[in-house]
């Protein structure tokens, strides 16, 4: 009898500190996620983990109205044009008849002929003179400054509009030019910008 209580008392203090190991890796265990669980977040980190957005560019609203359909005909008027250091000049305006009806292209330029129908623009030709849209030196004189450079502008013979003016879109300067066209030219009338020397013609 006393080989067998010997026996239970192991077996009593062998199961109580497997018990006791066993609470305190439990324990261990819990006070590991309570740390963790207290841990500060650094938010100024997060923060900066986020890519910045990028910034809206400025939406530049202006009175230029879009360009409207573009006008189809076969009959066209060809607007000769001279850029004369710094003035505008209408040498004259001649018939031309393509074979097919053709719809005005839309292109970019800094020049534009702009045909009105009361207050509504009814068709626009953007166009620019040879040379004149070249970069300019970064030092010494400009080149633009005494360039002269001419061009033919192609603009649907309609008969519709009652204005059409030439605009240079980088100064906002806009001149009047003849229409309906009732004759061509050398002889044709000029640019009219209000000063005394617009009214010449080549």
């Amino acid at each position: 009898m006393g080989r067998c209580a010997r026996l239970r008392a192991r077996l009593i203090l062998t199961c109580a500190a497997g018990g006791a190991i066993a609470a305190a890796s439990t324990l261990a265990a819990l006070t590991s996620s309570a740390d963790d669980t207290r841990r500060t977040i650094d938010v100024s980190r997060v923060l900066d983990a986020a890519a910045p957005l990028p910034a809206t560019p400025d939406i530049v609203i202006t009175k230029t109205p879009p360009d409207p359909p573009a006008l189809v005909e076969r009959s066209q008027w060809v607007f000769d044009l001279r850029w004369d250091r710094g003035d505008v000049w209408l040498v004259g305006v001649h018939p031309l008849d393509l074979r097919a009806p053709q719809a005005t292209p839309r292109v970019m330029g800094r020049f534009a002929l702009e045909l009105f129908e009361g207050p509504t623009l009814i068709e626009r030709a953007r166009f620019d003179f040879p040379l004149l849209g070249a970069p300019e030196p970064d030092s010494g004189p400009s080149l633009t400054a005494k360039l002269r450079t001419r061009i033919g502008v192609m603009f649907p013979a309609t008969g519709r509009g009652t204005r059409l003016d030439l605009v240079d879109r980088a100064t906002g300067h806009r001149w009047a030019l003849p229409w309906p066209i009732e004759g061509s030219g050398p002889g044709s009338q000029g640019p009219q910008t209000g000063r005394s020397d617009a009214s010449r013609s080549d």
